[in-house]
């Protein structure tokens, strides 16, 4: 994997300095990077906030960083530390410090997640759809719906992701929110569901190890399916060419049977030395 930068752009407005590198290799891509302050001031170093496929998409996504940079100076992020009598959170541990967006509308964060949170008047304006009735959206997936119900809180690239996140992972819930009608092209989950459906008789891989002579020991289940149903769920262990596997689709390989020969149980398959 080698790399070299692009361009880099210094915006006195948002106050970064950014720059595009490209990453040649196995996985291609374009980094978009901000100079951060080292421990030592002697010692910056890049900071990646994205990560794209093209290099016009990688300056849209400069673009949008820059503005939130500009975006954030008129927004409220109000800093709380609660020290030892944070409030709890559902993942069971209390927040040590937070930030206030608006009234009744706060980011809490603990040592190993963090969660939005709406107090019991702004909570209500959430659609009943997505609403958590304790009012806490934890921050990878769920912080998108409180974005969607209070655009004016977050800067333009946030909504554009909360947009996304909405789309791609709660395609049925966004539909009957906005009324929008979404295709396959438009969400992850509707692939998926669609993928499922089509392989649910066929034996898709779960899981892979690395094998000998480029060779990967695979495991596969009916559909692909990841859930135990207590010894119900049958697995299938298939011995596949790695280039072969390195073709697998986002949901897995659909492997058949009489391309691959089967480890059988007892029988097993040694990386080389």
């Amino acid at each position: 994997m080698t790399e070299r930068e692009i361009e880099q752009s210094t915006n006195q407005e948002s106050g970064y300095t950014l720059r595009i590198v490209e990453l040649c290799g196995k996985y291609p891509g374009f980094r978009v990077q901000r100079l951060e302050e080292g421990v030592l001031q002697s010692q910056p170093y890049w900071y990646q906030l994205a990560f794209e496929d093209t290099l016009d998409a990688a300056r849209e996504e400069l673009r949008l960083i820059h503005l939130a940079g500009v975006e954030l100076k008129s927004l409220t992020r109000e800093y709380t530390s609660f020290g030892r009598n944070g409030p709890y959170t559902p993942d069971g541990s209390s927040a040590d410090y937070g930030y206030k967006y608006a009234e009744g509308v706060t980011k809490l964060n603990t040592p190993g997640h963090g969660f939005m949170h709406l107090d019991e008047e702004r909570n209500q304006q959430i659609h009943g759809a997505w609403r958590n009735d304790r009012g806490f959206y934890e921050e990878d997936v769920c912080w998108a719906i409180v974005a969607h119900h209070f655009p004016d809180l977050f800067t333009t690239r946030d909504r554009r992701d909360a947009k996304r996140t909405l789309m791609n992972y709660m395609p049925h819930e966004y539909m009957t929110v906005t009324g929008e009608t979404l295709t396959l092209s438009d969400s992850m989950r509707l692939q998926e569901e669609a993928f499922v459906e089509a392989t649910k008789d066929k034996w898709v891989s779960t899981s892979a190890t690395q094998a000998s002579d480029g060779m990967v020991r695979v495991t596969a289940t009916l559909g692909g399916n990841r859930v135990p149903h207590r010894g119900s769920q049958k697995e299938r262990v298939f011995l596949v060419p790695a280039a072969d596997y390195d073709q697998r689709t986002r949901f897995g390989l659909i492997i058949d049977p009489a391309s691959y020969p089967e480890i059988l149980p007892n029988r097993p398959v040694f990386a080389a030395a």
